[in-house]
């Protein structure tokens, strides 16, 4: 029987966008993005001790941070936004983020550990990136450069007492998240919209985000000679037409 290892705080980052980006923006968006990552540890006062792991995913990164730095790990959400929105004043390709923070049993060796799965479970949620993109609708093209999302035990330990400097509960909105097996409620954080706002973006695009697609079952029968064709969403099985399958 294996020990379980100590509790870890984790940190996913990944662009909003990026696969949109042409692939001459592509190098200057990760030269930024890694700027903004070494100097948004620094601010929150992370340092390389703090780090047990670093992976990056692609368009982003995972951290893997000793457990007592949950709360540092709030607030370099805060450090990431206010880089992202003076790096989107001045620079292009624009740099927006989608943030995840979590907590659970992690080693110190890279593998599968279930709150890894958990953290990236919230990062692609269909609801938060919909969230996110209703914001950037509905304010000025300049008004939204983050959104952070956290498990509701995280939030409840982070909030458990006076552990952040640059965040604060009374900016997070409830929400509820579904992906694959994962459903859970959980707590988003957009620099910029009051929670009021964000819990009413939510109700709006949540039953679109999370709908599963739809399936129908169709048996159309004809006596006579077919003179059109039918077509209904997706045709699982036989279609009838004067009682021979096709």
């Amino acid at each position: 029987m294996e020990r379980m290892p100590e509790s870890r705080a984790l940190v996913g980052i990944d662009v909003i966008g990026s696969a949109n980006t042409p692939g001459y923006h592509r190098k200057p968006l990760w030269d930024g993005l890694t700027g903004m990552l070494d100097t948004g540890l620094e601010q929150a006062g992370i340092t390389p001790d703090d780090v047990l792991w670093q992976e990056p995913t692609g368009d982003g990164a995972l951290y893997t941070l000793t457990g007592d730095r949950l709360g540092a790990a709030f607030d370099l959400a805060a450090h990431l936004d206010r880089l992202a929105r003076q790096h989107n004043r001045r620079y292009k390709p624009d740099i927006r983020l989608r943030i995840a923070v979590d907590r659970g049993p992690v080693g110190v060796e890279p593998g599968y550990y279930s709150p890894k799965i958990q953290l990236s479970r919230l990062i692609n949620a269909p609801a938060f990136s919909a969230l996110l993109d209703c914001c950037l609708r509905e304010r000025p093209a300049d008004a939204v450069h983050t959104g952070l999302i956290t498990s509701a035990e995280a939030f409840l330990d982070v909030f458990g007492g006076d552990y952040t400097t640059e965040v604060h509960q009374s900016e997070f909105a409830e929400i509820s998240v579904s992906l694959k097996e994962f459903t859970d409620r959980v707590w988003v954080r957009v620099p910029g919209l009051d929670p009021r706002s964000l819990t009413e973006f939510a109700r709006s695009i949540v039953p679109a985000a999370t709908e599963e697609p739809r399936v129908y079952h169709v048996q159309n029968v004809n006596n006579g000679t077919m003179t059109s064709s039918v077509q209904a969403g997706i045709v699982h099985g036989g279609i009838h037409l004067g009682g021979k399958r096709q």
